[in-house]
């Protein structure tokens, strides 16, 4: 009986013993990589690469850095800024109603496309709204310009003007009122194909990767002629 306790107990060191140099097996290879790794750290070929390597990074990053500073304090010098005006008096203090684009940015905006709404619906040009609007069918002189092409910086595009007369009063006062149930949408874009939408009923332009399809252009020049104009 002695003799069988005495096995047990040998065996079961034994596995206890192997059970645990099991378990540190991997704490060696581990603690073996790291000596390693020390090794190699401590070797003087790593101590003059690891500086030169750092500093190479370094240069690289700040490399970098300078060149997105270049290329955004390039872009904020061409960037344009349009927007929708429109007005009663004219510069030498007449009455003259006009609806204009400026560009009060520093580069030029190459203009896109064009909306031109009254009273919510899309006009194709000046002719089917000044006659939707106030003119109806009596005829009436008035000044137009295109809204495409570019526009420079500090540069107004008068594309709809109506100086005031004894014939035209009765209209020009009616387009006055009126010039105020227009809403005016354009996209325009920098020299760095930079976009932006303007939307006269919001506080200023929104950027956008590309102008957006699907406009109802307005023109200058009419494809036809309102009915009864």
């Amino acid at each position: 009986m002695s003799h069988v306790r005495a096995r047990f107990r040998t065996s079961t060191k034994a596995v206890t013993t192997a059970a645990m140099e099991e378990r540190s097996e991997p704490a060696r290879r581990q603690s073996d990589r790291v000596a390693q790794v020390l090794r190699w750290l401590s070797s003087s070929e790593v101590l003059v690469a690891l500086p030169t390597l750092v500093i190479s990074l370094a240069l690289a990053y700040f490399s970098f850095v300078q060149a997105d500073a270049a290329r955004k304090m390039q872009r904020s010098g061409t960037w344009p800024y349009v927007s929708f005006e429109t007005s009663n008096t004219s510069p030498d203090g007449k009455s003259e109603i006009s609806f204009n684009l400026a560009n009060d940015g520093v580069g030029p905006a190459r203009l896109e496309e064009m909306e031109f709404l009254y009273r919510g619906k899309p006009m194709s040009n000046p002719l089917e709204f000044v006659h939707d609007c106030c003119a109806g069918n009596t005829p009436l002189a008035f000044t137009s310009s295109g809204v495409g092409g570019v526009l420079r910086p500090g540069e107004k595009r008068e594309f709809i003007k109506l100086a005031k007369t004894e014939k035209n009063a009765a209209i020009w006062s009616r387009l006055n009122d009126e010039r105020w149930n227009v809403v005016v949408r354009t996209c325009y874009c920098s020299i760095f194909d930079d976009c932006w939408l303007l939307d006269s009923r919001k506080d200023g332009p929104e950027p956008v990767g590309v102008c957006p399809p699907g406009w109802a252009k307005y023109q200058e020049h009419p494809n036809e002629r309102p009915a009864g104009a």
